[in-house]
């Protein structure tokens, strides 16, 4: 299969897969949204192998760990700065406590994960 009939399957499945989707969220029926996810993942998945051209060589692999790095860069900066900037508005309204907290956590998961994904990649190379 070439990699531009792959495309125009894949597109036409996430126009499919954003209607149901939708409908589902519409009448609150979540199960239907998960269903349809892995079932749009068991459709895509043995498609992609069957394509025969190259998806992606080394250059998209070294933009994409660039661009990788530098949101995880903006987003640790900037969740620690507005994190910082709502705990100390926290005075005025309640719920700037508990949003600078979470984006708190959020920042920390973030570079916790980072982290680990970073040394498990280092024991491999």
């Amino acid at each position: 299969m070439s990699y531009k009939r792959f495309r125009m399957i894949k597109t036409v499945l996430a126009f499919f897969l954003a209607m149901i989707i939708s409908q589902a969220v519409i009448f609150n029926n979540y199960f239907l949204a998960i269903v349809a996810v892995f079932a749009a993942f068991a459709i895509i998945l043995p498609l992609k192998k069957k394509v025969t051209e190259v998806m992606n060589d080394e250059r998209d692999y070294l933009i994409a760990g660039k661009a990788a790095r530098l949101a995880l860069s903006l987003f640790s900066v900037t969740g620690a700065l507005l994190a910082f900037a709502f705990m100390s508005l926290r005075g005025m309204e309640t719920v700037f406590g508990t949003i600078g907290s979470t984006l708190a956590y959020s920042v920390c998961a973030l570079l916790l994960f980072y982290s680990a994904a970073a040394a498990i990649y280092g024991k491999q190379d």
